[in-house]
């Protein structure tokens, strides 16, 4: 009698191992239950007593791998969805789908879904695009490359944008196009490191319904971005195979969907960006050479912050002031001390750990003053040094080891999510499995 059960249920918790999401719904497609292990998705009141069709419109039963599995009592494995839900959000599952069977009848079905995040932003017109005017600098080489913005936006000639992570690639690609001639058009952003490979291509040529189990008609990014400017940040990280097909497309100026029969012309700019040396890359065959002189007819490079010291204090008054406004708050500004030891910092993370920093300390300061003592924690070892030469500890009385070894862990992990787009993404700097880093989330609360 339990036999039947067990190996059901021990197949279920094999696939729940490495998953982001799990749904049960009974023979009738209402979701009885429903655990989601990552932000900015659904609540589980939300779904629960819903149908399957109530949560995503588009689906059929024909597209369902719920309804499928219901029908048939076959499961399926990892079967890419790229559909919208009810709130008209874009979302990009993996999903294995279970029959649960009793007495050989279907009477219900387990879905384990991976969330792929697809960070794409379709922005038109003014609303939300950055300008140049939110790039805040006084250094004299940020000033002279913001002159170069200015001048290559009101061309249509593709750029490709060098710069670390954190250093505004993003800011830089939206000044591009509201200061150009396509700045009432479609401005769409994608991270192509957020996406496994497997599934880049079906995002960026879009799909026929059908051309996969579980494939809608869906446009592509290239036709999502017509008329306006596609944004491929981290475009070293897409494999060569798929470079070489981007390539083809952007030199015909039309694509065909995965499974589609015609031709669609389109008419994008193109603006890439890399964080790691193009040199490099293309050394190291990660970057196909043709792709590179094709991206880079104008070519922008962006200082990492340690080399423009003179920006710290201004950026960190900046974020001071926009956090004021965001919070109601009343924090009369940063200390000396505290404004010397962000000086002293290299910033691994560049603009984007510094904002992060002084958004920590503003949440944890009680006074009227952003102090040095609200940065201690997050500065006290810059994390690019840590393995080679860590920084001496004032071992004394009531040190502890343990503790000491949890707090640089704990910052190590906010680093590397703070790094990536995806858990994904942010494991594999780590060095661990998705499930490691989820634990290790939930034990530091991140």
């Amino acid at each position: 009698m339990w036999k039947p059960f067990l190996e059901q249920l021990g197949e279920i918790i094999r696939v729940c191992e490495d998953t982001d999401g799990v749904l049960l719904a009974n023979r009738d497609g209402i979701v009885e239950f429903q655990r989601i292990f990552v932000d900015k998705l659904w609540q589980s009141g939300e779904t629960v007593g819903k149908h399957i069709f109530d949560l995503y419109p588009e689906l059929d039963e024909e597209s369902s791998t719920i309804l499928q599995a219901l029908k048939t009592g076959k499961p399926t494995f990892n079967v890419l969805q790229d559909i919208n839900n009810r709130r008209g959000e874009r979302v990009l599952l993996e999903s294995t789908t279970l029959p649960i069977v009793v007495d050989d009848q279907v009477v219900g079905v387990m879905d384990s879904s991976k969330f792929h995040v697809i960070d794409q932003r379709i922005i038109r017109g003014e609303m939300g695009v950055s300008t140049l005017d939110r790039i805040i600098t006084q250094d004299p080489a940020m000033l002279a490359l913001k002159a170069r913005i200015r001048d290559a936006a009101k061309l249509d000639s593709t750029v490709l944008i060098y710069g670390e992570t954190g250093t505004g690639k993003e800011l830089v690609a939206e000044s591009l196009h509201s200061e150009g001639r396509r700045a009432d058009k479609p401005f769409v952003s994608q991270n192509c490191a957020a996406i496994p490979a497997n599934l880049l291509e079906s995002l960026f040529f879009g799909t026929e319904k059908g051309c996969y189990t579980g494939a809608l008609t869906r446009k592509g990014l290239l036709e999502e971005a017509d008329g306006g400017t596609l944004f491929l940040d981290e475009i070293n990280s897409m494999e060569i195979n798929l470079q070489a097909k981007l390539l083809k497309v952007l030199e015909e100026k039309k694509v065909r969907r995965l499974g589609g029969s015609r031709d669609i012309p389109f008419d994008v700019r193109i603006v890439a960006a890399v964080n790691e040396e193009p040199a490099k890359l293309i050394r190291e065959k990660r970057m196909r050479e043709d792709l590179y002189y094709r991206l880079g007819v104008v070519r922008l490079t962006l200082p990492p912050l340690r080399e423009r010291p003179g920006d710290i204090p201004l950026l960190a008054r900046f974020f001071l002031d926009r956090f004021n406004r965001e919070m109601d708050r009343r924090l009369e500004g940063i200390s000396d001390l505290a404004l010397r030891r962000m000086e002293q910092y290299s910033w691994p993370g560049n603009v984007r750990e510094l904002q992060n920093v002084v958004e920590g300390a503003f949440s944890a300061s009680r006074s009227g003053l952003l102090t040095a003592e609200y940065l201690e924690e997050r500065l006290r070892l810059p994390l690019r040094q840590a393995e080679d030469s860590p920084e001496p500890v004032q071992l004394e009385e009531g040190f502890s080891l343990p503790r000491a070894v949890e707090r640089y862990e704990r910052e190590l992990v906010r680093q590397a999510l703070e790094q990536s787009t995806s858990l994904s993404q942010a494991a594999r700097l780590l060095g661990i499995s998705r499930q490691n880093l989820k634990y290790k989330m939930q034990k530091f609360l991140l």
